[in-house]
């Protein structure tokens, strides 16, 4: 199988389980996963359908009342297909990157990106990241401008 085909199939495991993780109908989604060395998490926002607000994945067991054990069993699947992503591009002898995204929208639109930024290698732990990730996909936390300054300069260097 070819390094292309390998990744849209990825792509679509990945966001056929984010959607299977959202108990509610969406408009769109954002989804994060960052690992080194196979360490590392993974989270998303969605966008409920009818709402103006994205929820963060990890309150969807309060908000949704989803058992918490369940929850964390699928995000760890989450988990270890970003893993498979990540070896796809070690295997073909491509860069690993540090983290990826992929946006969905509910007319099938994807868009994927990966960062290849080293943040352990900063000051910001992974609170800071989503919080930037938040600035940066979902256009929130607007009023830590001081702290997405400092995070997008490290980001550039």
């Amino acid at each position: 199988m070819s390094f292309e085909i390998e990744l849209n199939e990825l792509y679509k495991e990945i966001a056929q389980q984010v959607n299977d993780m959202i108990p509610t109908e969406w408009d769109n989604f954002c989804f994060n996963g960052e690992i080194k060395e196979g360490e590392g998490g993974v989270f998303f926002f969605f966008m409920p359908k009818g709402e103006k607000k994205h929820i963060f994945s990890h309150y969807i067991p309060k908000v949704y009342s989803v058992d918490k054990r369940a929850y964390n069993k699928e995000l760890h699947k989450l988990f270890q297909l970003t893993v498979e992503l990540q070896k796809i591009f070690i295997d073909n002898d491509q860069e690993p990157w540090f983290s990826v995204t992929l946006t969905l929208n509910d007319t099938g639109k994807l868009n994927v990106h990966f960062d290849y930024t080293n943040w352990h290698e900063s000051e910001f732990g992974p609170t800071a990241r989503i919080k930037y990730f938040e600035y940066k996909y979902i256009s929130k936390n607007k009023e830590q401008l001081d702290l997405i300054e400092r995070m997008k300069a490290f980001e550039e260097k």
